[in-house]
């Protein structure tokens, strides 16, 4: 019931975006992966499936690591594809390079982002 917008729950440390979106084809999605913050990505409805790649195997870089953005992306093909359906969540940590939104529905999720510091590593 929380409105679709970036939710604060301890600042720029840790905060939730949710989002509604179609599903896309596999081919529509890019591998991304992220430095600054681990991704939590909890599906409250529809049926995701997300790919995966370790980011030390990616060799295609499609744009740079934007720091502002906390993003970068690959042109690398994902290694497999994982199924996450409605009540289930997923974590990426910065080795993890991932392709979400995959699927043949609306997906509504919550995705938590938790900053990497000295202190939580």
């Amino acid at each position: 019931q929380l409105e679709l917008t970036k939710h604060a729950i301890n600042g720029d440390k840790v905060f939730c975006s949710l989002a509604k979106s179609p599903g896309r084809k596999r081919e529509q999605a890019s591998l991304e992966a992220h430095r600054r913050y681990i991704d939590i990505q909890y599906v409250i409805s529809g049926k995701e499936e997300m790919g995966y790649k370790p980011v030390a195997e990616c060799r295609h870089e499609k744009e740079a690591y934007n720091p502002e953005k906390d993003i970068t992306f690959f042109k690398d093909s994902p290694d497999r594809w994982i199924e996450v359906p409605a009540g289930s969540f997923i974590i990426f940590f910065p080795q993890d390079a991932h392709a979400p939104s995959i699927g043949n529905t609306e997906i509504h999720k919550a995705v938590v982002k938790v900053e990497l510091t000295a202190s939580n590593l």
